[in-house]
């Protein structure tokens, strides 16, 4: 429990955001943005700066208008009634080193963020085979001090304010812009996200929010699988202001190798004995690649009658469900990309799930009326990942490690999750193992086939989403 205004906000609750008062208020209006709920732009612009004048600095900082979540849930609640879009949003994050030129580097220095400290270079588990070698040169050469986040729904908008921020002279003074990182959001014709490799993504979010814990309630159900999630999972103590709240944030730029991608969802279908005129088992491989298919239907609620596979149209992306009725992994494999990073049984604690923000980067050709992709790219796509939690020790780096990575999760010839598993610096991964489609009587059982290495980290880093007193903090000498 913590006092604002005297009054009570419990941390180990999810914020109930159907009826604000004057506390809630206070607090919402000192938190950034984009934390209890994704800010819902479909344009993105990251700049990750270096500082190279600290006092300049100090003024940028004292001076910068970041989101609120107050301002955000309004605008979020007139969206809804009236369909008018809400403000741009602008957010600032800070990495150690960061802290370390404005003098406050300290103050994280006994609570618990070890790997934040270190920097995400140092985190060695968690890059592609134990080093940055696959990291592109601007995220190899420099450290980000500062990372600033602008998200617009309209492309112009963004660029406005990119534009005009980097052309300020006194802002060139204060930083030099290491890289400026587009996003970009892509849907598919039932207007749900979708990633590169064509599969609804973000679906299965964490809900921390009373408003959206009771719409999912109303619309899916959460009678099993529920996605509440307490304040404690995602907000921390703000080291830099007792006044406030801060979350660490993971960014990670992951390229998809979309052609070697979908050659192999092909492979592995051949090679698991799907009937090429059977239209849902054609597209059965790649579902227990992700664990969904592509529409967002679970492959563990796949219907089979005679002979015959349907799935649902995926209009409402469903996530009431788990894996109770498929307890040996014969419709959604163990190592299944969805059940490897959210195993949703009460035999692992939902406390590791981050609050992700994720966007798409990289420009691809969608068919006008169907929207699919038409293109494979080989590289220059992918997401650009990025999470809230209140520890990455025990959530990110968790969850990247002991679960995506681990072969031996949840036993011992699981293997690599096909999407985001990364190798070790020894790394020789095991084939994973996967039921055979088709309903011949020959082809039952299981069959081995290593899925895996379509996803690369160019570049990545640790930061911390300050209270907005917070920032203003640092403004201070």
């Amino acid at each position: 429990m913590i006092a604002i205004q005297d009054e009570q906000l419990d941390l180990s609750l999810p914020f109930d955001d159907r009826e604000i008062g004057p506390a809630q208020e206070q607090f919402l209006a000192n938190l950034q943005a984009n934390i209890l709920k994704g800010h819902g732009r479909d344009h993105v612009a990251l700049l990750f700066l270096e500082i190279v004048d600290i006092d300049k600095a100090r003024d940028f900082v004292r001076n910068f208008q970041v989101s609120d979540a107050l301002t955000q849930l309004r605008q979020t609640q007139a969206f809804k009634q009236t369909g008018q879009s809400g403000d741009d949003v602008q957010l600032l994050f800070l990495s150690q080193a960061g802290l370390n030129k404005f003098g406050r580097g300290s103050d994280f220095e006994d609570v618990g963020a070890d790997l934040f400290s270190a920097g995400m270079k140092n985190d060695i588990e968690v890059l592609d085979n134990g080093s940055t070698q696959s990291w592109q040169p601007e995220f190899k050469r420099s450290t980000t001090d500062l990372l600033l986040l602008f998200a617009a729904t309209e492309l112009d908008d963004l660029a406005r304010a990119t534009g005009n921020l980097s052309a300020d002279q006194e802002f060139n003074k204060a930083f030099e812009i290491i890289l400026v990182q587009e996003g970009l959001a892509y849907h598919n014709k039932n207007n749900h996200g979708v990633e590169h490799f064509g599969y609804v993504d973000g679906r299965s979010q964490p809900l921390m929010l009373k408003s959206a814990i009771e719409a999912e309630a109303n619309s899916g159900g959460i009678d099993q699988y529920d996605p509440s999630a307490p304040l404690n999972q995602f907000l921390v103590q703000d080291p830099l202001s007792d006044q406030g709240f801060g979350s660490y944030f993971v960014f990670r730029k992951l390229e998809q190798d979309v052609a070697g991608f979908k050659r192999a969802e092909e492979e592995l279908s051949s090679f698991l004995g799907a009937r090429p005129d059977q239209e849902v088992e054609s597209e059965q491989a790649g579902a227990m690649v992700v664990g969904r298919f592509e529409n967002g239907f679970p492959v563990t609620s796949l219907i089979e009658e005679n002979g015959d596979k349907q799935i649902g149209d995926g209009v409402e992306v469903a996530n009431n469900f788990n894996f109770d009725q498929d307890q040996q992994g014969s419709k959604c494999p163990f190592h299944a990309h969805i059940r490897k990073t959210n195993p949703r049984s009460s035999g692992f604690d939902k406390s590791v799930q981050m609050a992700r923000r994720g966007i798409t980067y990289g420009m691809r050709l969608q068919h006008p009326e169907t929207k699919e992709f038409i293109d494979k790219p080989n590289d220059g796509v992918g997401l650009l990942f990025m999470s809230y939690q209140a520890s990455i020790e025990d959530q990110f780096h968790f969850m990247q490690t002991s679960w995506a990575n681990n072969e031996a999760f949840p036993d011992d010839q699981t293997g690599l999750d096909p999407v985001i598993g990364e190798l070790g610096v020894d790394g020789h991964p095991i084939e994973q193992s996967w039921p055979l489609l088709g309903n011949q009587p020959d082809q039952q059982g299981r069959k081995k086939k290593l899925f895996a290495g379509f996803v690369s980290l160019k570049g990545g880093e640790y930061f911390f989403a300050p209270s907005i007193a917070g920032i203003r903090s640092l403004g201070v000498i």
